[in-house]
């Protein structure tokens, strides 16, 4: 059954932007876009780069390392070729508080 842990506060993750989180051993690369929030596993299915470090455009991650591009929203892979979907997490906010289920 899953677990529902606080991994930020609202403030903590502007929009636009990612945060590394650890919930409860889990990796995380929460993002704010447009102050609705979705939560991918860190590290891309390619190679592991940590998407939290990624370029955010509108609602896709672009891998730091070999530009993969991941749609947010899903976890579905952008390039056509090659790589696994990325993992996604269950979000929910209550009152300040950014939750993942894990």
């Amino acid at each position: 059954m899953p677990t529902l842990i606080k991994v930020a506060e609202i403030a903590d993750i502007p929009p636009g932007s990612s945060k590394f989180v650890d919930a409860d051993g889990q990796l995380l690369a929460v993002f704010n876009i447009d102050g609705s929030f979705y939560a991918l596993d860190d590290a891309c299915p390619h190679q592991g780069a940590p998407l939290s470090d990624g370029e955010i455009r509108g609602y896709v991650v672009v891998c730091p390392w070999h530009g993969w591009e991941f749609d947010i929203t899903n976890g579905n892979r952008v390039n056509p070729l090659g790589v696994p979907n990325a993992r996604t997490y269950h979000v929910i906010v209550e009152g300040n508080d950014v939750m993942v289920e894990v």
